[in-house]
């Protein structure tokens, strides 16, 4: 099933400044009251924005004086971060190039849902293990229960690899290696969104 890496990949390159145009406003829309949670929620000031897409996210903690980090699959969107003065690194979210404890905290916002629901435990890991101890990930996922290839209205003809969560599902496997301190949702026209404020045991 590795080539959903390669189909995501695609999709994204493909779209990336669709994507930017379509996505610009979501955080200050719906996601402020959380960031200012997430951002006070931990010492020091370096964020992995993971699965970054063309920066949003990360501009947003920039101005905010903080130095975030940006890592996507996709080279076009990077150099959307990149033409953004942000730092960006061409990765894969399921194998971090990063040492242990280098980040303070992790956003991972729509990120893992694109990987395989088996590997969500050993995502986690991952992330812990480059978080700073009492470090803090934001997880956002959106809420299902499915996994599989999805079509989007917004990019016709071009399926991306999703899995999509339950509440039980998510808290059960965070839980494992994080202290879930914060949840919320985001309910839109034709999803819900599901995000988790978590602490590093």
């Amino acid at each position: 099933m590795e080539s959903y890496k390669e189909v995501n990949r695609f999709v994204y390159n493909k779209h990336a400044k669709e994507f930017k145009k379509f996505t610009k406003d979501y955080l200050k829309e719906y996601l402020l009251e959380d960031v200012r949670a997430f951002l006070e929620s931990f010492n020091g000031n370096k964020i992995l924005d993971l699965g970054s897409g063309p920066g949003r996210d990360a501009s947003f903690f920039a101005e905010e004086g903080f130095n975030p980090v940006c890592l996507d699959i996709s080279i076009e969107m990077i150099d959307l971060c990149r033409k953004n003065n942000l730092i960006g690194v061409v990765g894969d979210l399921e194998n971090l190039c990063f040492n242990e404890d280098s980040f303070d905290a992790v956003w991972a916002y729509t990120s893992l849902l694109h990987s395989p629901k088996e590997k969500l435990d050993y995502n986690l890991s991952q992330i812990r293990r480059i978080l700073k101890d009492k470090g803090v990930l934001y997880l956002g996922m959106k809420e299902g229960n499915f996994e599989g290839f999805l079509e989007s209205d917004k990019y016709p003809g071009a399926k991306r690899f999703v899995s999509l969560y339950t509440d039980e599902e998510l808290s059960e496997t965070a839980s494992q290696q994080f202290e879930i301190i914060h949840k919320s949702k985001v309910r839109l026209e034709k999803a819900v969104f599901l995000n988790y404020l978590c602490r590093k045991k």
